[in-house]
């Protein structure tokens, strides 16, 4: 066979197999094999191969009751160094319920994933009405504040690469839905050092975001604050500004 069939077959391997432990991010910890072929797409003789190894290889097992498959130890250990790498976060919450205990509003951190957001902790507004966002999920890069702040400090060949094939829908009246407009948009947030969502990613929503660099100058994340327009004019945002540029600089700090 010849070596780029090789390399394609070897690839198309790797993606299956990549594709089979992502059905494991929802909250069903348990699947079975037609359930995972059912939800991929994937053969079940060949989701079958591929389950089992990767339970050999640890990243999943099999329980003796049920038959089905969950996340194995391999996983575990690898959660392990990726929490090692994202030490920081939790010594990052003290400066965010600072910063919400004196605006009152929902604090966010993420990082960049692919084309999108992955929130990576939140401290929570004291108000019954607020925005909720879940640990851990990923929400669309390009219609948010975090996102654009975190876009907007790639390098050019990882950007071209993120955007290539980026699907912008609207999500409101408001959302940037083309990349001539996204990238006049990311050149701003770079000249003004902080990224704005005015109700693009949600009616109603409105949210300031700043990078968080690392100790070589690289961005790794960006801090957000996220309230409802109706508490969140403007020139309020103006004002929340400047805290919320203080508390990026504090868990800069800490980012190896």
């Amino acid at each position: 066979m010849p070596k780029k069939k090789t390399d394609d077959a070897h690839l198309k391997s790797v993606l299956k197999t990549l594709q089979v432990l992502e059905q494991f991010i929802d909250n069903n910890l348990e699947k079975g094999i037609h359930e995972l072929s059912a939800s991929t797409g994937i053969p079940v003789s060949t989701m079958q191969r591929l389950v089992n190894t990767l339970e050999a290889r640890g990243y999943l097992m099999q329980n003796p009751r049920s038959y089905k498959y969950r996340l194995g130890l391999t996983l575990y250990h690898l959660y392990q160094s990726y929490f090692h790498t994202f030490h920081w976060v939790d010594e990052a919450r003290q400066y965010m319920q600072a910063l919400v205990e004196k605006h009152g509003e929902t604090v966010n951190l993420g990082c960049l994933e692919g084309r999108s957001v992955a929130y990576l902790t939140k401290v929570d507004s004291p108000h019954v009405l607020r925005p909720s966002y879940s640990i851990g999920a990923r929400y669309p890069a390009y219609c948010s504040s975090l996102g654009k702040c975190l876009l907007a400090y790639q390098p050019e060949d990882t950007l071209k690469a993120i955007l290539s094939n980026e699907e912008m829908t609207a999500r409101t009246n408001k959302t940037i839905t083309t990349i001539s407009e996204l990238l006049t948009e990311l050149k701003e947030v770079r000249r003004l050092g902080y990224a704005v969502d005015d109700e693009e990613s949600r009616d109603g929503l409105r949210c300031l975001a700043v990078p968080i660099n690392n100790r070589e100058g690289m961005v790794v994340a960006a801090l957000s604050i996220t309230a409802p327009t109706s508490r969140m004019p403007l020139d309020r945002l103006k004002v929340v500004k400047d805290d919320v540029v203080e508390t990026a600089a504090k868990i800069s700090s800490l980012v190896y």
